[in-house]
């Protein structure tokens, strides 16, 4: 016979979704509590830093590149392409211009 509803199980869950849910409201309003989950928000933070510090460095040793280099070989891609882009504006204009010197002559302007 199948029992309606979410059955023990679901049951379970509830009832103890409740209890942490009033858990966590007690210690949250409690000023010791503040400072409890304070300390550990920043114990956390502190030992993530220094995980990211370890691993940056056996990265190094191992030739693996982290993650601010290739944030900077993403940069310098943006501004090789603003600078093609630019470049190939350029030669289009001066193209559709016909009448200037060749880039790169003495005429044109550039040197």
């Amino acid at each position: 016979m199948a029992r309606e509803g979410k059955g023990i199980a679901g049951s379970l869950l509830d009832a103890g979704t409740r209890l942490v849910a009033r858990a966590a409201e007690t210690v949250i309003k409690d000023p010791r509590g503040q400072e409890a989950v304070a300390r550990a928000v920043g114990l956390a933070q502190r030992g993530r830093k220094q995980v990211e510090a370890i691993q940056e460095r056996v990265m190094a040793a191992a030739g693996i590149p982290g993650r601010q280099d290739y944030q900077d070989l993403a940069k310098q891609l943006a501004r090789i392409k603003r600078k093609a882009r630019e470049l190939s504006e350029k030669l289009q204009e001066s193209g559709r211009g016909g009448g200037g010197a060749p880039p790169g002559s003495p005429g044109d302007g550039s040197r």
